[in-house]
């Protein structure tokens, strides 16, 4: 069985573009050396376009490729991860909008925490896991704009409790607004 490609997802296709807005300085350049960050202080280490070095080499490896610095990935190498890794298999259960919210926060703090803003959201028990419990509260979902908005208020708060609180927060609260923003844009 073959990966699946980002042109079989739409909606990956139209939310990417703000995640990758907050993952890299120039989003709509890959390969720019600015996009590429190495900042002793986020345990990520070495970053290019939002991926870091060690989820780039499990990638090369389950592929059966040679492991390589993570700036020369290319960018539907990128993209393979991005929908492997993130879009799925949560994101096309979710509405419009709220998929935006919950991806950007997959990238940005991992699925675990996301399923876990997702389920305070949605006011149900909270651990983590994307169970039945969740999936029928996410196919309940009857005011998405109301979701959106728990679901980042949520997230600014777990960000002051994440360690680099203090040197990221800044910037992280301003990608939740952000992110939430366009997410409430997206709600038909």
């Amino acid at each position: 069985m073959s990966d699946p490609s980002p042109s079989d997802y739409p909606r990956f296709q139209i939310i990417l573009p703000a995640t990758l807005a907050q993952e890299c300085p120039f989003p709509s350049s890959w390969g720019n050396p600015r996009n590429f960050s190495d900042d002793k202080f986020d345990p990520g280490g070495k970053t290019d376009e939002g991926i870091i070095q060690r989820e780039y080499d499990r990638w090369r490896v389950q592929h059966g490729l040679p492991r390589r610095d993570v700036r020369l990935m290319t960018e539907a190498e990128g993209d393979a991860i991005y929908l492997a890794n993130y879009y799925l298999p949560y994101c096309p259960e979710l509405p419009a909008g709220i998929d935006q919210e919950f991806f950007d926060t997959s990238v940005n703090e991992g699925d675990g925490e996301a399923v876990k803003i997702l389920q305070f959201a949605l006011d149900i028990h909270v651990d983590g896991l994307w169970g039945k419990e969740t999936d029928d509260a996410v196919k309940a979902i009857t005011d998405v704009a109301a979701v959106i908005t728990a679901f980042g208020k949520r997230r600014a708060f777990v960000y002051t409790e994440t360690s680099g609180y203090t040197r990221f927060g800044e910037d992280w609260e301003r990608r939740d607004a952000e992110i939430t923003a366009a997410s409430l844009k997206m709600v038909v």
